[in-house]
């Protein structure tokens, strides 16, 4: 018998770790449970690699005048272009995609990628796109009523969402046959916009260790470091982890994909490949970061972490450490030197995840069957 295509749409054509090696793993996943996995290849002409700098000036506070304009254009086009592009090449060496790229929900419509069932995947694909608001085709919006629509582990980043964008995400929610988030808020969040939803996993905690450490280079790590991956401006956060760092007498390396953060504390490692990034964590004394998905890989890999909670869409974070009954780990105060080095009891932790990660994955499989 055929196996069953299943074609997903998520932010996978972003310079982020977490949302390239969620990607991964979802399509990993599907093809473990016996599938045809194919990732839609759609980013917005906006995201391009060419144009993601002059998206981010778009937002930011160096629109404020032309001289500003041109020298942000100056200094970041050609890191961010760089950047993109690195990551546009990583997806491509791990998952499938259409043959074609699209760049609007009505290039979608107009020639839908064939599939049994079609899948929002995870990441932040239902929170609110810079300079855009909510964009449909991450909803589906494009997939015809007749055919199978669901939803796995999707986010809305954080616990709200406008009043204003409630009565079109409400509509699109309900033209799914099934949904599960990634978050306890947005089980909340669905239900109140009239669907039904459930909490799974993140895809990312569905791959066992021993399936990261397959892409993982094997090599020996010669000394002892501290690891800080850092997405949130926070300069107390960078005092902090330079502090640490020297209190353990360790150095203290810092992993991104942009170049600012060399003039941020820390040996600087820019943008390294998907299976490098997750070397440094695994080999890691302890990592830092204020990162969903840092957090992720630091409890895949067995790697002693502490968490900074962001301003913003902190809940997130929050949510996952619940599951895995590790609040403690959670940084409290900047003069708490002693947390980070708490050793984590990694076989419960475990348990836990094996348990959450069986559930999820029945789961998954009973939306696409049923």
């Amino acid at each position: 018998m055929d196996k069953k295509t299943v074609a997903y749409i998520t932010r996978h054509r972003v310079t982020n770790y977490g949302s390239a090696l969620q990607t991964y793993a979802t399509h990993a996943v599907l093809e473990r449970l016996g599938y045809e996995a194919v990732c839609i290849d759609y980013i917005r002409e906006a995201e391009l690699s060419k144009n993601v700098a002059s998206t981010r000036l778009s937002t930011s506070r160096w629109n404020a005048n032309i001289l500003t304009r041109i020298v942000y254009l100056l200094t970041q086009k050609p890191i961010m272009t760089t950047a993109a592009k690195r990551f546009d090449s990583y997806i491509g060496r791990l998952v499938k995609t259409t043959e074609k790229e699209y760049h609007s929900e009505q290039e979608l419509k107009d020639d839908l990628p064939p599939a049994d069932v079609y899948m929002t995947g995870s990441d932040q694909v239902w929170n609110i796109i810079s300079g855009i608001g909510v964009d449909p085709a991450y909803f589906l919006s494009f997939v015809p009523d007749d055919k199978k629509k669901i939803a796995y582990a999707a986010s809305f980043g954080g616990a709200e969402v406008n009043d204003k964008d409630r009565p079109l995400m409400a509509k699109l929610l309900s033209r799914y046959q099934a949904i599960t988030v990634r978050e306890k808020s947005g089980v909340k969040l669905v239900e109140s916009m009239g669907a039904q939803a459930r909490q799974v996993l993140d895809p990312t905690l569905l791959i066992e260790q021993k399936d990261w450490l397959r892409i993982i280079p094997d090599r020996p790590c010669t000394e002892q470091y501290v690891l800080v991956y850092h997405l949130h401006p926070n300069k107390e956060f960078e005092a902090y982890a330079k502090e640490f760092a020297k209190r353990r007498g360790m150095k203290l390396i810092r992993i991104h994909p942009f170049w600012h953060h060399t003039f941020k504390p820390g040996e600087f490692i820019h943008c390294p490949p998907l299976e490098d990034f997750l070397w440094y964590i695994k080999n890691a004394f302890c990592l830092l970061t204020d990162s969903f998905h840092g957090t992720a890989f630091a409890l895949g890999l067995n790697t002693p972490f502490t968490d900074v909670l962001p301003d913003k869409y902190s809940e997130r974070i929050e949510s996952l450490l619940a599951v895995t009954g590790l609040q403690s780990r959670i940084l409290k105060s900047y003069t708490d030197f002693d947390s980070p080095a708490l050793p984590i009891d990694f076989d419960k932790v475990n348990e836990r995840l094996a348990s959450e990660r069986k559930e999820s994955l029945d789961c998954l499989k009973h939306m696409i069957e049923d």
